[in-house]
């Protein structure tokens, strides 16, 4: 096999931190890019530059001698205004790819979301790739515009493939699912018995960051991923009930439904609870949301996607344990001092 090397934006973020590791097991030569000062986890192998793509100039020749593009970086919802999403995702992304023109990159993997799609608009179900997206929301509309970006440089002669995962979750995640955990370990904390959850379940869409990892590993490499889309989620969709079942099991609270989606600690309780956590020690990193059990609450009339696009390349999934894989999950968390 040729030489291989990687440059990855947003190498920082979660996704990221998983993504410059496997590449180095692999024997990638790696050169990470991220918005803040080098992180002290990263490899000393790894050639990173503290670069903000959003800002004009040639970045200092970030493409050259580079065989393969991950390109990570954006800002999500979340944590983020229209305007920081627009200029990380849009013109972050218009900015990269102007610079990689007369660069011999092999391909470039988009790291995109299946927000694109939208939710107010029915589509045919279940969503297939080549589906007209219609997003309703400024994250979905920010990451569609900046895959406009990547089908033009497509079209001009650049190797692209395009990744749209669904909600990730897994060791270093500090949102969604993340944020699930955090509520639940400030209910065990403060001495709930129960785990409260709305009597009408709510699909779930889920993938583990490993699986992210492997399926751009695997996009980057195959040949018949060339120039395509792929929605990345485990084809199954459990229910906001199930994972309040995983969650209590690991916590040793009861779940109960109830009709009151208000129902469990209110958003001044848990902040009060979370304080005192942090004042014995608990990190801060998972994020503390207003509305409880938010990630569980969110209906998607597009909820349902397929992932043939995908399969057809080869790839499997691997973390189809959900109950084991969320148990990882928390285990990682208390031993890092995220929960307590």
């Amino acid at each position: 096999m040729p030489e291989l090397s990687a440059l990855v934006s947003g190498a920082t973020g979660f996704i990221g931190a998983q993504l410059v590791p496997a590449l180095l097991a692999a024997r990638w030569e790696v050169r990470a890019v991220g918005r803040r000062s080098r992180p002290s986890w990263m490899p000393t192998e790894v050639d990173y530059r503290m670069v903000d793509l959003a800002e004009a100039g040639d970045f200092g020749g970030l493409g050259h001698g580079i065989t393969h593009v991950f390109h990570l970086a954006g800002a999500s919802s979340s944590l983020s205004s229209a305007e920081d999403m627009h200029r990380s995702n849009v013109v972050a992304t218009t900015a990269l790819l102007s610079s990689l023109i007369d660069e011999d990159i092999q391909r470039l993997v988009y790291l995109s979301s299946t927000s694109i799609y939208g939710e107010e608009e029915q589509l045919p179900l279940p969503v297939r790739e080549d589906v007209e997206p219609h997003p309703s929301r400024g994250y979905g509309k920010a990451k569609w515009q900046a895959e406009q970006a990547v089908w033009s440089a497509a079209k001009a002669g650049l190797d692209v493939s395009v990744v749209r995962p669904v909600t990730v979750y897994g060791p270093g995640n500090v949102k969604l699912l993340g944020s699930a955990v955090l509520d639940t370990a400030i209910e065990r904390f403060a001495g709930l018995g129960r785990l409260l959850v709305h009597d009408e379940p709510v699909e779930q869409r889920l993938v583990h960051v490993d699986d992210v990892v492997r399926a751009l590993l695997h996009l980057a490499l195959c040949a018949d991923a060339s120039g395509r889309a792929f929605n990345l989620v485990v084809p199954e969709y459990p229910t906001s009930h199930r994972i309040v079942g995983i969650l209590g099991a690991l916590f040793g609270l009861t779940p109960e439904q109830s009709d009151d989606p208000e129902g469990g600690m209110s958003y001044d309780e848990r902040k009060a609870v979370r304080s005192e956590m942090l004042s014995q020690g608990m990190q801060p990193d998972i994020l503390l949301t207003k509305e409880r059990f938010r990630f569980l609450r969110k209906t998607n009339r597009n909820n349902r996607l397929s992932v043939d696009a995908l399969m057809s390349t080869g790839f499997r999934f691997e973390h189809t344990d959900l109950e084991g894989s969320i148990a990882q999950t928390v285990k990682w968390y208390a031993e890092n001092g995220w929960i307590l």
